[in-house]
């Protein structure tokens, strides 16, 4: 059958209605949880029997996973077998093969489930790819993929409502440019904000004293304040996130991705290639609001020095990945560098 929607499933879950298998995956982990933590419930119960139960993950041992799909209920209606986050990767072609024949020989009265709430095939993708198409003939195949930033919005306005709070698109949008797009974590700050916040709409005030900010835009303001020829901020902020335990060669690299952003959208307006299209090409998805971030933060620096900047930062990384270095101080020599190429470099 075709692949299955959001939709589809959850009518089947609600009806009962259950096909042989099903394989539940995406990008969006949350929901992959919830629709097979929904689907487990719906066909073994809330107290599944030993008997009727069988969980597999991780390196799968494809006897014992046989064994497992021909058994025939014992005073249930369901045999139920899960198998969640399955090493996709260390399997070889011969190991694939027969995991995708055992899904095909499933006994009457069981209901598969394979699932992929944290883990994606990256090594093996074109062979996850490839038992996906076949598990399409016989069972169902239910992609949740990313989101875009407006249903985001949709789904952070939906909790704040479930916790008695109302939110505006606009702070709902801040919230997730401090936070970044991962809905678990969205949903937590959203349910701590609304625990905490005083009136019935969350503020941009709430926000900005209770909201985790993550290490992507911290260092959003470090490199804001670097362009910026801001020293005082960007030294601030860098002892900030020492203090805070932040890997120095995590700060490296958001702040390369920073400079990265704003030589694309720099290049892409120079070729008359519109924000969306450079979006687009570059695989951007929900995150094309960093370009236009990176557009304004650098509006007053010049190409030259972008690209300058650019050589710097390959430079400090391969120097962080070959070498021993002091990274407090390294760190300090790089911003102070970057910001005497900025200050060369404001038009």
């Amino acid at each position: 059958m075709p692949k299955l929607t959001e939709t589809k499933l959850k009518k089947q879950i609600k009806l009962r209605q259950f096909l042989p298998f099903y394989v539940i995956y995406g990008t969006e982990k949350m929901f992959v949880k919830r629709y097979t933590e929904m689907l487990v419930q719906s066909v073994a119960g809330k107290t599944p029997s030993d008997f009727n139960y069988h969980v597999f993950s991780g390196d799968v041992d494809l006897d014992d996973f046989a064994a497992s799909l021909q058994i025939i209920p014992f005073m249930s209606e369901y045999n139920c077998v899960l198998a969640s986050d399955v090493f996709f990767d260390n399997m070889d072609k011969d190991s694939i093969d027969r995991f995708t024949e055992i899904v095909n020989n499933i006994s009457d009265g069981t209901i598969l489930i394979i699932s992929m709430p944290t883990y994606t095939p990256s090594k093996n993708a074109a062979a996850f790819k490839s038992f996906l198409k076949k598990a399409e003939k016989t069972g169902a195949v239910c992609e949740f993929k990313e989101l875009n930033q407006s249903m985001t919005e949709r789904y952070i306005a939906k909790w704040a409502n479930e916790n008695g709070k109302r939110i505006s698109h606009i702070n709902a949008s801040k919230l997730i440019s401090y936070c970044g797009d991962d809905l678990n974590l969205l949903k937590n700050e959203v349910s701590k904000i609304s625990a905490y916040a005083s009136g019935e709409e969350i503020t941009l005030n709430d926000i900005d004293k209770l909201a985790t900010v993550n290490l992507e835009t911290k260092v959003f303001a470090l490199s804001d304040a670097v362009l910026n020829g801001n020293g005082q901020k960007a030294f601030n902020t860098l002892d900030l996130l020492f203090y805070q335990r932040e890997e120095p060669i995590m700060m490296l690299y958001v702040l390369s991705s920073s400079y990265i952003d704003a030589y694309r959208i720099r290049v892409a307006d120079e070729c008359g290639v519109t924000k969306d299209e450079a979006a687009k090409d570059f695989n951007y998805k929900n995150r094309a609001f960093t370009l236009a971030n990176a557009r304004r933060a650098t509006a007053r620096v010049s190409t030259e020095a972008l690209k300058k900047s650019l050589s710097v930062l390959v430079e400090a990384d391969e120097k962080f990945k070959t070498t021993s270095v002091n990274a407090r101080l390294y760190m300090e020599q790089l911003i102070a560098q970057l910001l005497l190429i900025s200050k060369e470099g404001r038009v």
